[in-house]
């Protein structure tokens, strides 16, 4: 059995280097992989302790450091390409080692198998919040500890930076599974423990979510697509461009024949396998009792996927893609685990266990000029059309929305996916409208230069390919700036 690297996540960690303050981040959960991995040895590896939380390390820092301890006397062993290893990393942990792979790793890499326990690889209400004046204050006068901008940064929903590490790990010449031969497996549970209930912040009892990291920010099944405009469009006058920017400000029909979805990665399609992603019942963020990493209670639902994990044969993709299935059956028996909950009485400051376990998606707009620069002043409009009353308004489903604060061409909206209803959890998505997908956006330093409109319709089947349960769905949108013909003109001279 290959050696198992422990790496936990954001504020795990102490000021100590005890053996009580290993017990603290980890509990039981060396003891309990032995009992599954047999012979193999447990390595934890506290790459971000207390010093992560300075303001001016960022996680590629965290990152670079994690290769210094590798290539350290005390763990050379594990880059040995025949020895190998495995890791299992909680929350911020995720990110770390992905990045950690694209930046570090040798291809292939040395490690085998990823298991993220609740990994934070597309974002966390909660770094929007820890990265207030507030919470800064907190932890120096508390803990006597920064609060670890950088990171909460790379943290926070719709970060670029963040999203393009993980786009990097598509491309054909980086590719996690082809070129590194890197297997992942991603489960999040769905549990608010109960002292974390009553607080008045959203991000700690949302739906979908283990109180820290959503379902679908767990998931490395992204879905991705672009939008661009046609090639005719660029050589649109800026009083056609114009005339259609009115038409927007009107609320009239735009031309969809300006921009089209000119690409796109599905998970489980061209070449690409579906990583296998669950959600065990009864299973929060952390907590001595729910926590997923040392729950007293959630444990025997957490080890079953992390067993099917660690027994996937490293080089079978069809076993690797039994092992999906696998996450699938055991996520369908948490459904059926909470469809069977008793209902509770509604009260101002009471609890749904049942819609805690509604799926939910993230759905990331992200837009940019066809020079790379972010489209900051905008407007998105997903609107439903010729929908009949049986069909599902995507509309409707909108829980919240979210502008990144530093990449402010970025947005997000949290999706609920599935709804529980007449004894089941019934799926939202199964007959959608057809939509159309409108962005305006403005310049408001000058009116010599204009954003042509986006329009694109998407049918309700299409539009089942961009929205899935438990997964995050990013669209990044070329948009169009035209200048005035004022901006630069040319005269010809007919002085001669």
């Amino acid at each position: 059995m290959r050696t198992i690297l422990l790496i936990h996540g954001y504020s795990a960690e102490g000021r100590s280097t005890s053996d009580s303050a290993i017990q603290k981040i980890y509990g039981d959960l060396p003891e309990r992989l032995r009992s599954i991995s047999g012979i193999g040895k447990i390595v934890e590896l506290d790459l971000s302790r207390w010093i992560s939380l300075e303001d001016g390390i960022s996680l590629d820092d965290v990152s670079y450091a994690m290769q210094r301890a590798l290539e350290s006397d005390g763990f050379k062993h594990l880059l040995d390409h025949k020895k190998g290893f495995h890791a299992i990393t909680h929350s911020t942990g995720a990110l770390v080692v992905r990045n950690w792979i694209l930046n570090h790793s040798d291809r292939p890499s040395p490690l085998r198998h990823l298991i993220h326990l609740a990994g934070a690889n597309y974002g966390s209400g909660l770094a929007h919040l820890g990265s207030g004046q507030l919470a800064r204050w907190g932890r120096e006068i508390f803990d006597g500890r920064e609060a670890g901008i950088q990171v909460l940064r790379e943290l926070e929903f719709g970060c670029g930076k963040t999203l393009d590490m993980h786009l990097q790990l598509l491309k054909e010449q980086q590719h996690l599974f082809d070129v590194y031969k890197v297997r992942e497996f991603c489960l999040c549970g769905s549990q608010i423990p109960k002292s974390m209930r009553n607080l008045p912040i959203r991000y700690v009892k949302e739906d979908s979510s283990d109180c820290t990291v959503r379902t679908s920010a767990c998931n490395t099944n992204l879905r991705y697509f672009t939008v661009e405009p046609q090639e005719s469009a660029y050589h649109l006058s800026f009083k056609k461009a114009k005339d259609q920017h009115r038409r927007r400000e009107r609320g009239w029909s735009l031309s969809s024949v300006d921009y089209l979805i000119s690409g796109q990665s599905i998970p489980g399609t061209e070449g690409r396998p579906l990583v296998p992603f669950g959600v065990p019942y009864q299973t929060a963020h952390l907590g001595k009792k729910y926590g997923i990493v040392s729950g007293i209670d959630s444990w025997q639902y957490v080890e079953p996927f992390i067993k099917a994990a660690l027994k996937t044969k490293e080089t079978d993709m069809a076993d690797y893609n039994k092992t999906a299935l696998k996450f699938e059956e055991m996520t369908a028996e948490t459904e059926d685990r909470a469809a069977s909950l008793d209902d509770i009485k509604r009260t101002l400051f009471e609890w749904y266990p049942r819609r805690q376990y509604e799926a939910h998606a993230q759905l990331i707009f992200r837009i940019r000029d066809q020079d790379g620069r972010q489209v900051e002043n905008f407007d998105i409009f997903l609107k439903s059309v010729n929908a009949s009353r049986k069909q599902t308004l995507i509309e409707k489903c909108i829980e919240t929305q979210h502008i990144n604060r530093y990449d402010k061409g970025t947005m997000m909206y949290y999706l609920r996916t599935k709804e529980y209803r007449e004894g089941s959890f019934q799926d939202r998505l199964f007959n959608l409208a057809d939509i159309e997908l409108e962005i305006s956006a403005h310049e408001p330093g000058t009116d010599k230069i204009l954003y042509l409109p986006v329009s694109v319709r998407i049918s309700g089947q299409d539009l089942k390919h961009f929205i899935h349960h438990h997964q995050t769905t990013l669209i990044d949108i070329t948009m169009l700036r035209v200048p005035s013909d004022d901006v630069f003109t040319v005269l010809k001279d007919n002085r001669t």
